[in-house]
């Protein structure tokens, strides 16, 4: 299906605006909706074993696309949000390894093109609702900015200013949210650049690091209002194209489901959480369909990475794997850390109850929606990022996976990198959480394959026969690991995946480039 209608376009732009470009040809409106820490399992559309029920997200898979081998960039919640909205890796930023937190200085540089620049562009309305964890600049009681990540607690932070590169300085016309994960201060909310209500200092909100927190701030009323103002924005901006991002809070730790929610899963506070994230996702869904939006808005669901690691004991005690049969959690770059669901809602162009086991990234929606939109990307822009529009429309590329390669990147900022079948973790371990031989063997049940994966430096699997990385290949196929390491080295020095000129990355030599080749390098 050609859903740009190219020629027509060109002659509706030399009359038009670009917003009445945008409703003639017919493109769609975009909600993307990025769970926290949801792990493959967690979804019971993508396992059938999970004793948690997601009878939203399961019926929006059977009116979608189900992408079975679907991966974030990293590990970790920043690093995965700087690459979806960038379409570019964040260890070619300052963020080398872990997070950001509340108060960090802004990760997403001035004049780099976002979603929802790309978006407002063609004249859609844009907004952001939830989650943000890429930084913003907060001032102290000096009015000086705070510019570095090491305040973590807002001490001497003056929440009464106006904050500096929110994401309304980024290509969002309107923001309501927190600054980063429910268990870091500040606990308030923010509206555009403007704390809604002034915090009290130096108080330990229930299950969160301790910092400022607004008067009646209650965890479990984060995600319900998260959703009301993705509501509300979709009902103001239901006569135009509109892109809303909606980065929910959950279920990431603190478990915080409200009062609606607690006991009814039967199983732990886990489970209600996740009961929650269903329903809420289920709100907005039906919200478009109210609206009569269904037909052509484009609805992604995903997560930010896999389920955090106290999904053992949930395994142990009450048998849900959050994780299903994958390897690893949050943090790794085994698959339990990086593969997560991906669902998409398209019934103009995709068709109902579909399935697609070509890998994808989260990092490619930013080439996907440019190439929706029609809007070439500049050089700089989108520079890791490839369209998987051909797969929404059922096309597999000669037949077969697609064959560029993506990187994985761990909370510990270690490297893989990941082509066609294969797979080579450029480390031993799991490169993120720091798991002993006996946590791994309950965890796992595989403590020979775990201990080999441990020590070998090199770990190669062949994702299509092994999705479990049982068996490490790297000993039997060492062409493969020189050819993926070689690879994976110039996808860093080119500064770059896709096609075009080099761009500069930083050559200073940190540890988790130890596997890096000499090739051709430019500095930043």
């Amino acid at each position: 299906m050609n859903i740009h209608k190219s020629v027509l376009a060109m002659a509706i732009s030399l009359l038009s605006s670009p917003l009445a470009l945008a409703a003639e040809v017919g493109q769609p409106n975009v909600v993307f909706i990025f769970a926290d820490d949801m792990g493959y399992g967690d979804v019971s559309a993508y396992d059938k074993a999970s004793k948690i029920k997601t009878p939203n997200l399961d019926r929006l898979a059977s009116a979608g696309m189900m992408f079975t081998d679907a991966h974030t960039a990293s590990g970790v919640c920043s690093p995965s949000r700087y690459a979806l909205l960038t379409g570019r890796y964040s260890w070619r930023t300052r963020l080398k390894a872990g997070v950001l937190h509340g108060y960090s200085f802004p990760l997403i540089d001035d004049g780099r093109l976002t979603l929802a620049s790309l978006m407002k562009q063609k004249g859609y309305s844009t907004g952001c609702f939830g989650k943000w964890h890429l930084g913003m600049e907060w001032r102290d009681e000096a009015g000086k900015r705070l510019s570095d990540d090491r305040n973590r607690v807002g001490a001497n932070v003056d929440h009464t200013q106006r904050l500096s590169h929110t994401p309304t300085s980024l290509g969002f016309d309107t923001f309501y949210g927190i600054a980063a994960s429910l268990d870091m201060p500040p606990y308030v909310w923010i509206e555009n650049d403007r704390v809604v209500e002034q915090p009290k200092k130096g108080y330990q909100a229930n299950g969160g690091r301790k910092g400022p927190t607004a008067d009646g701030w209650k965890h479990e009323h984060v995600m319900p209002r998260i959703g009301d103002r993705a509501i509300e924005f979709i009902r103001e901006n239901k006569s135009k194209p509109f892109f809303a991002y909606v980065p929910l809070n959950a279920p990431h730790t603190p478990h915080a489901p409200s009062e609606a929610f607690v006991g009814k899963s039967g199983l732990d506070v886990y489970g209600d959480f996740m009961l929650e994230v269903d329903h809420t996702i289920g709100r907005i869904v039906r919200e478009l369909d109210r609206c009569e939006l269904t037909e052509n808005t484009l609805v992604i669901v995903t997560s930010d990475n896999g389920p955090e690691t106290n999904m053992y004991a949930r395994r142990r005690k009450i048998g849900h794997d959050s994780s299903s049969r994958l390897l690893g959690a949050k943090r790794d770059n085994w698959e339990g850390g990086q593969r997560v669901p991906f669902i998409v809602r398209w019934p103009a162009v995709v068709k109902a109850g579909s399935q697609c086991d070509s890998p994808i990234g989260v990092i490619d929606v930013m080439a996907t929606l440019a190439e929706i939109t029609g809007q070439p990307l500049a050089d700089n822009a989108g520079s890791d990022s490839f369209s998987f529009l051909s797969l929404l429309e059922g096309v597999r590329p000669n037949g077969s996976r697609v064959q560029h390669a993506w990187i994985h990147h761990s909370s510990k900022g270690r490297f893989a990198i990941r082509q066609g079948n294969w797979k080579l973790l450029l480390h031993a371990g799991s490169g993120g959480n720091a798991y002993t031989s006996t946590r791994s063997r309950a965890a796992k049940g595989s403590p020979e394959v775990l201990a080999e994966s441990f020590t070998n430096t090199r770990q190669l699997f062949d994702l299509e026969a092994d999705v479990e990385e049982s068996k490490n290949l790297a000993d039997e196929h060492p062409e493969m690991v020189a050819r993926l390491t070689r690879l994976a080295s110039e996808i860093v020095t080119s500064g770059r995946s896709t096609a075009g000129k080099r761009l500069p990355y930083f050559t200073e030599p940190w540890a988790q480039l130890d596997w890096l080749e000499s090739v051709e390098t430019s500095k930043e």
